[in-house]
């Protein structure tokens, strides 16, 4: 899959958490995504609770594995979670991911290219990776798996997943991703250095 596609992804992201009331990197710490506003309506359930109300039978909804999926019903998405599986960390990475499904417009047309873009879609809205490399350098540590669950709302194989996306070259940043910047932290990196991972 072309890294262009996937950047695209996480700058999706990047303009989600831009239009929330964050007041600093601590609002990442702890993110409620069933709290985020939305540009389409959606509410978010528990597949058990989801089946209760409409009767679904439950093996009918998802398979062994799933962690979330999204319904649609009329103008609203509905994103469901498995409440069977996981802590609250998966859980914000699964809905994050669902609506990253519905940002990114998927239309289950190439499932495997739609599943790498919600994943970095979630990762970047978790984790944004400006972010991540102005704490890194702020505190003159390396990124490491510790760095990220510390800081942001990541289980530790998303973490680990997350540190090596981050380890790639990072693309110049966007004109979001400085925004982002400016809000989470009050400044702008000293240096284009800056927002440069020590490994």
């Amino acid at each position: 899959m072309r890294r262009a596609a996937l950047r695209q992804s996480e700058l999706c992201a990047i303009e989600l958490l831009c239009k929330q009331k964050f007041e600093s990197i601590f609002d990442l710490a702890h993110p409620s995504v069933e709290r985020f506003s939305l540009p389409v309506a959606a509410v978010f359930d528990s597949f058990s609770s989801y089946c209760e109300k409409t009767g679904t039978p439950k093996d009918r909804l998802c398979g062994v594995g799933t962690d979330g999926l999204t319904v649609r019903r009329g103008g609203q998405y509905i994103i469901l979670y498995n409440d069977q599986v996981g802590n609250e960390r998966r859980r914000a990475f699964t809905l994050a991911h669902e609506v990253g499904h519905i940002l990114l417009s998927h239309a289950g047309e190439n499932p495997d290219v739609e599943e790498r873009e919600a994943n970095a879609f979630a990762a970047s809205l978790l984790c944004p990776a400006i972010a991540a490399r102005y704490l890194a350098h702020r505190d003159g540590k390396p990124l490491n798996e510790e760095l990220l669950t510390t800081h942001f709302f990541l289980s530790a194989e998303a973490a680990k997943n997350r540190l090596r996306d981050l380890r790639r070259q990072a693309p110049p940043p966007a004109d979001t991703e400085i925004a982002l910047l400016l809000t989470l932290f009050g400044r702008m990196p000293e240096t284009s250095e800056s927002t440069e991972e020590h490994v």
